[in-house]
């Protein structure tokens, strides 16, 4: 729908309102066409002052509008990032630009330089390999001065397959790097449907 459409919903939500005896402070208008954005705060300003109803704002969409931060993920699946959480936790990626990795080393590191910087990558804990050369792509791009933005979960369901120490101590010895990569004790099919 258009802005009839978005005008109808807010009716709706308006009248609910109402019957609650709650009052609406004001709209904001929200994923707005970038190209449409002054015709629709013209056309929504106008429409809102029938009710008295101010008009706070609208907000254009965006292409990571509406896609889960790296915070979300961590509520999702009640686990905190083992590194990166500082600098990346409110990053957000697209769902469905995610990538399961099940390759070799060598055709994963070749995704890595053909894929958008910022790709959510999900990976069994059992491969170390692809969690080293994730790493290792992070400090190459670093030394490069490159923006490096993509993320990684690393999965596994918990009662079979645990994070090794050895797996563990990697993440830790690139920890300056804040490379953000998430561990989820799920297994890898699970974690990519609760994500989407």
């Amino acid at each position: 729908g258009g802005l009839g459409s978005a005008f109808d919903d807010l009716e709706l939500n308006r009248m609910v309102c109402q019957h609650h005896g709650v009052r609406i402070a004001g709209v904001v208008v929200n994923r707005v066409i970038p190209e449409k954005y002054e015709q629709t705060k013209e056309y929504m300003t106008k429409a809102l002052q029938r009710w008295g109803v101010p008009l706070l704002g609208c907000i254009p969409d965006r292409p990571f509008l509406g896609c889960p931060a790296l915070a979300d993920v961590e509520r999702v699946f009640r686990t905190r990032l083992l590194s990166g959480g500082a600098k990346h936790r409110m990053r957000h990626y697209s769902v469905h630009g995610g990538n399961l990795v099940t390759t070799s080393v060598s055709d994963f590191q070749e995704n890595l330089h053909m894929k958008p910087s910022r790709t959510l990558y999900f990976c069994h804990v059992t491969r170390n390999d692809i969690i080293r050369a994730f790493l290792e792509e992070h400090k190459r791009r670093a030394e490069l001065g490159e923006d490096f933005e993509a993320a990684l979960l690393v999965c596994g369901r918990k009662d079979k397959y645990a994070m090794q120490d050895e797996t563990r101590d990697l993440i830790a010895a690139f920890g300056d790097l804040e490379a953000p990569v998430l561990h989820v004790e799920f297994p890898t099919i699970e974690a990519i449907e609760k994500v989407s």
